[in-house]
């Protein structure tokens, strides 16, 4: 459809009925493409769209004199293809709608033969690999002063100065807290405003969350912004001194956060514990599969009760903690909840997805999980497949107890409770810190903490203050893509943990 370039006619007008008559590879200066681009500028792929036409009508407009020069630079060939009869039913008779145009590039991107969709899984599923502790111990390894300089200061989280964030003019900044972000999972902004009130505290917070996501998301529960400090009567585990264990945030939501800004107002100096804590999530699916390829298809094909149960709240979502996406047909989600055999693994598919599937989201919140609704069958498989990932994700836990109360080999619980040990990232937060993270990737908790009170002291102390925020993911993704492309930049951006593959076509 000229101009908005999106389909005219549904995929189902297809009639199966068309064949090949001709097909020919043309660069753009032969005079049939010359002539196609004059009467017909949007049947002509752009390199890098996601519409299978052109979309960007001002880049080219035939009125601008060298509008095929910047066609020519995006792609050099072309497969022209005939077809014997109009693709559709509902087209008419004209020869132009019997006849594509595809850039090659184009093709080439989005090929979905089994090797193309294999080689471009390998960029966006994320492993140990994509884990920023990982990239900061292949840096000290490597011996790579730049990526070192750039790591050590935060224990391999990238820092960026709040200016450098927020001014519009400095993209290099903007850049490298959008980069870190999107392909570790966390960044911390350094150097925030100093805080005099409350509002500004809010202000603060909120302009970096408009940064990454154009606008906070998620504020019914606990507003835009929100205060984390310890209170009585709390409605929440995170308003107290209590430790909190690795988890997501509103993970009830259908659509939970995207990322989440906490950003230190205040950090007594005499503070016993109040570590913050992160683990990436889905490096830690990944490697599950590879060490315990049965528990882990547990944890896809059943699926967990997330809930939010309050005055003022009512809310409850169910899922598997695991999700995959398939890549043939024949194989859904990974929600496959048909236990008609009673082993949890429906129709048989289950394991085959689980095997195969590429791992685009996971779902984690210990505090925050309500009553199974699963087969009776599948109920002690669930709680030993949950008991062995949780090795994985929280470092507290012991293997050797796991190992006793699920009847896990002691070696194998050793070896997830190692993922743990090794990509648990702890520090804690200065005042004027933020620490910004992708609430669906990665995995944020808290050491307990206490005052230590003194009469010399205690007129003194501070509490322990943090100020919150969320974005939305889709919102987030779309600003660092167009982003990318305003610079002429191009990013393999691992799977954000929505559920879906993030990737595309270079």
């Amino acid at each position: 459809m000229i101009p908005s370039g999106q389909r005219k006619q549904s995929p189902g007008c297809y009639n199966g009925k068309a064949n090949i008559a001709k097909a020919e590879i043309h660069d753009y200066s032969c005079s049939f493409i010359k002539d196609e681009l004059l009467h017909y500028p949007l049947l002509v792929t752009k390199v890098g769209a996601i519409h299978p036409v052109n979309t960007n009508v001002e880049e080219i407009s035939m009125n601008e004199p060298n509008a095929r020069t910047k066609l020519v630079d995006l792609s050099q060939f072309v497969l022209v293809i005939q077809w014997n009869q109009p693709i559709c039913k509902e087209f008419d008779t004209d020869e132009m709608n019997a006849r594509s145009v595809f850039s090659l590039q184009w093709l080439k991107d989005w090929a979905y033969d089994m090797t193309s969709l294999q080689s471009s899984r390998l960029g966006r599923e994320i492993s140990i690999e994509h884990t920023f502790i990982h990239k900061y111990k292949n840096a000290i390894e490597e011996q790579d002063q730049d990526e070192i300089h750039k790591r050590a200061s935060h224990k391999g989280l990238i820092s960026v100065d709040y200016d450098n964030v927020t001014n519009e003019e400095n993209r290099d900044g903007l850049l490298t807290f959008l980069d870190a972000l999107f392909l570790d999972g966390s960044a911390i902004v350094t150097n925030s405003p100093s805080i005099e009130n409350e509002t500004d505290s809010d202000n603060v917070v909120s302009t970096v969350g408009k940064v990454i996501g154009g606008s906070l998301s998620h504020g019914y529960l606990y507003g835009d912004t929100f205060h984390v400090k310890s209170t009585t009567n709390a409605i929440n585990v995170a308003y107290t001194s209590r430790e909190l264990g690795p988890h997501q945030d509103l993970t009830y939501y259908e659509s939970k956060p995207g990322f989440q800004l906490l950003h230190c107002a205040s950090m007594p100096l005499n503070i016993i514990g109040g570590e913050s804590i992160l683990i990436d999530c889905m490096a830690a699916a990944h490697t599950f599969r590879q060490l315990a390829p049965d528990l882990f298809a547990t944890l896809v094909n059943c699926p967990a009760t997330f809930v939010k149960d309050r005055e003022g709240a009512r809310m409850t979502y169910s899922r598997p903690h695991i999700v995959l996406q398939s890549d043939y047909c024949g194989g859904g989600g990974g929600n496959n909840n048909n236990y008609d055999n009673g082993n949890g693994n429906g129709n048989g598919n289950g394991n085959d997805i689980a095997s195969n599937g590429e791992i685009v989201g996971v779902h984690w919140a210990p505090p925050f999980e309500g009553p199974l609704r699963i087969h009776p069958n599948c109920v002690e498989d669930y709680y030993r497949a949950y008991a062995a990932f949780e090795l994985m994700l929280d470092n507290t836990k012991c293997p050797r107890a796991c190992s006793q109360a699920t009847g896990l080999d002691l070696s194998l619980t050793t070896k997830l409770a190692s993922f743990g040990n090794d990509y648990t990232w702890q520090s804690r937060l200065k005042p004027g810190e933020i620490m910004v993270f992708n609430n669906t990737r990665m995995l944020h908790g808290r050491r307990e903490f206490e005052l230590p009170k003194s009469a010399e002291t205690e007129a003194m102390e501070m509490e322990r203050h943090l100020i919150g925020a969320y974005t939305n993911i889709d919102d987030s993704l779309n600003r660092y893509r167009v982003f990318l492309n305003e610079m002429d930049l191009y990013r393999i951006i691992p799977n954000v943990g929505n559920g879906s593959q993030s990737a595309l076509p270079s």
